[in-house]
């Protein structure tokens, strides 16, 4: 039953959010998913695995909530992150794509199973706590932002409205170079 604490709408907007990346990446070959992304240093197959994790450790704060524990989404700290995504870069992007695919199954069946206070319980991120409901909207940003990171052919301007509207601080701080004028 749902007591109005669901963020329904937003988790819609995660839904369609993916469903921009996987259709985005769906044309990538494997020789594609090893070039450049315009993240410095970062290949598209290193922003896919990075969305992957990023997934997988948003799913595991969410089931570590619901029993009632406030765990690190990352719990090896920024070495195991980096680690991890170095060794899944360079998959091929079947792979890739089906990595992410289960991780995101997986954090939207937590999210499913979440209800009442339990948005309000507390998770840890490296960039500090968040409420449960608080993985929505950071979800739906990893993954719109790091669409654009893939350079893949999807601008800023092609992001939804009410994303840009509603984290346009973000934006602002993280991502300034996509607002500026040439």
């Amino acid at each position: 039953m749902d007591d109005g604490r669901r963020p329904t709408q937003d988790l819609l907007a995660v839904e369609a959010a993916f469903a921009m990346l996987l259709d985005a990446v769906g044309g990538l070959t494997d020789a594609a998913a090893r070039e450049p992304s315009s993240l410095p240093g970062w290949s598209r197959g290193h922003a896919l695995a990075h969305l992957a994790r990023s997934g997988e450790g948003d799913a595991l704060t969410v089931e570590g909530a619901l029993r009632g524990e406030v765990l690190e989404k990352y719990p090896g700290g920024p070495e195991q992150r980096t680690r991890d995504i170095d060794a899944g870069a360079g998959r091929g992007v079947d792979a890739l794509r089906a990595d992410l695919v289960a991780t995101q199954r997986r954090l939207v069946d937590a999210w499913a199973r979440v209800s009442g206070d339990t948005w309000e319980r507390m998770t840890l991120t490296p960039m500090g706590p968040r409420t449960v409901a608080g993985t929505v909207h950071a979800r739906r940003r990893e993954i719109l932002v790091h669409l654009v990171d893939l350079d893949v052919g999807i601008s800023p301007d092609e992001l939804p409205v009410d994303y840009v509207t509603a984290d346009r601080d973000w934006l602002d701080e993280f991502r300034s170079s996509w607002f500026t004028e040439p």
